[in-house]
């Protein structure tokens, strides 16, 4: 379990970091593009993360949707009650029948995409609007390859072998930033979209060796339409009708953003990304190696093993996650800078970036206990609940999204805010259900106010941290001065926040049980 967490965040960090080269990169190489006159449509990274949307999308909703709701626990079950060659004619059924339907859809769609993205971005021209066509259906492919992978990687789940599974995402990254440096300089953001397309590849061919070596064969079903394939259907509906709320969500602040300063679409997304960071690291990676474990106790009826392992794993999430909430919050500036300014990324980017991402990480923590806890109730076959919780947690993001950029007129600070709001609500009601569910606490409420009282102490080392480096050398205008001022700062932060639980004998949620 440990050794999968420890694998997973690894890998997760590495992503991560290609993640912050990755975006490194493409600020340097475009900007935010605040003027969009100045900035032909081949170069407004605007339009690239537009583009994005309607891949993600077909993805989200008819392949992710249904395989992270159900496809593991259905495979475990199988794989427990009639063994291994049935688990993988399963598996065989569920990856031709998913991916026959998004190739069939892919292909509507690229054959009406002007027609979809004019919904998305109302507010772009002309040049705007065709160039986001043709990244579009140069994308469009991407689906296919990751639903591929999201199978490969269900079935890795379910036997505890993440090793390939923790290197897709790395893979992933290494394509788009093969696409920056090789493609973008002559081609713009037609570069980046294909190395797009060849980072989703590299992310489904990376993780066909674990299965294969499992003893998984690709074959053709007799029968695609199983009663297993209907039962996973019918399970996933409840998941699906959610994530179409949610990228209803996604939908509407790009639809907000592309008729606000210009630039906005860039900046919301850059904040987002470093505000993920370490959800993807902690909350993702332990979300998805108990997973398995958490639908083996659901089949075996295994309640208290099940409560435990819940118990467990959110205060190992908030053990890291409240302290990096504050901590990056801190030092937010600093952070955008060092990782973000560099060539066409100036201060006015850095302070709005900066200041977007600080309001995100209000809902940081949230977040991370977001992917677990609703994990619990895919494990117990119940997909209604979670997605109750996120329609109610989307439709408050929705609402919050418009009435803090079109009445208020917060730009991209609305977005963030509505984003963080919809996150605390989504966690909140899914801690309460989950609890009213099991008839248990799954909130260590004690040791989360240690963490608090040690992130707090540390937010007021790292601030004198800070303060002390801007002192010595009067002004942070370089980059050695930030690296010093920014690493020691975090050091410090470390040290006092561990040694801040330390004192309050907080329980070392990390190398104990």
């Amino acid at each position: 379990m440990r050794s999968g967490i420890i694998l997973l965040g690894f890998s997760f960090l590495i992503s991560k970091v290609l993640g912050l080269l990755r975006d490194n990169m493409l600020a340097a190489q475009f900007g935010v593009g605040v003027n969009r006159a100045a900035v032909s449509a081949i170069h407004n990274l605007d339009i690239y993360y537009a583009a994005f949307r309607l891949p993600d999308l077909l993805f989200n909703l008819l392949s992710y949707g249904v395989l992270s709701a159900a496809f593991v626990p259905l495979f475990v079950e199988v794989l427990k009650k009639d063994g291994r060659d049935s688990a993988f004619k399963f598996a065989n059924e569920i990856m031709h029948a998913i991916c026959g339907i998004i190739i069939g859809i892919s292909v509507l769609m690229f054959i009406f995409t002007p027609q979809i993205v004019r919904i998305f971005v109302p507010g772009f021209g002309a040049e705007e609007f065709a160039v986001t066509v043709g990244l579009t259906r140069i994308m469009l492919i991407t689906p296919i390859f990751f639903t591929i992978g999201s199978i490969a990687g269900g079935i890795q789940n379910a036997f505890h072998k993440f090793l390939g599974l923790s290197l897709a995402p790395i893979f992933y990254n290494i394509g788009i930033i093969g696409g920056i440096l090789f493609l973008s300089k002559d081609y713009g953001v037609y570069g980046v979209a294909i190395g797009v397309s060849i980072g989703a590849a590299l992310n489904m061919l990376i993780q066909l060796p674990g299965i294969l070596r499992a003893g998984f064969r690709f074959m053709i079903p007799r029968v695609i339409w199983s009663n297993r394939i209907k039962e996973m259907i019918m399970l996933s509906l409840p998941r699906i009708f959610g994530m179409s709320v949610t990228q209803l969500s996604l939908i509407v602040d790009t639809f907000i953003a592309s008729g606000l300063t210009a630039g906005s679409i860039t900046i919301i997304n850059f904040a987002t990304n470093l505000e993920t960071l370490p959800m993807g690291l902690i909350g993702i990676s332990v979300a998805i190696v108990s997973f398995g474990t958490l639908s083996a106790y659901a089949a075996e009826q295994k309640i208290s093993e099940f409560i435990k392992e819940i118990f467990n794993n959110t205060r190992r999430i908030l053990f890291l996650l409240i302290p990096l909430t504050f901590g990056m919050l801190a030092l937010r500036i600093q952070i955008v800078r060092l990782l973000l300014g560099r060539g066409k990324f100036d201060w006015s980017d850095t302070i709005l970036t900066a200041n977007t991402m600080g309001f995100l990480l209000s809902g940081l923590a949230f977040g991370g206990l977001v992917f677990l806890l609703a994990r619990a109730f895919y494990a117990m076959k119940n997909t209604r609940t979670p997605v109750i919780i996120s329609c109610i947690a989307v439709v408050s993001n929705i609402v919050g999204s418009v009435v803090l950029t079109k009445i208020f007129h917060l730009e991209t600070y609305g977005l963030a805010i509505a984003n963080a709001t919809a996150n605390i609500i989504n966690a909140t009601l899914l801690i309460v259900f989950l609890s009213k569910r099991l008839n248990a606490a799954i909130l260590d409420w004690k040791e989360i106010f240690k963490f608090i009282i040690g992130a707090l102490v540390m937010v007021l080392a790292v601030q004198l941290a800070k303060s002390s480096f801007g002192y010595i050398f009067r002004e942070i205008d370089t980059y050695p001065e930030l690296i010093v001022q920014t690493v020691s700062s975090i050091l410090v932060g470390v040290f006092v926040y561990f040694g801040a639980c330390w004192t309050l004998k907080c329980k070392d949620s990390i190398f104990k049980p």
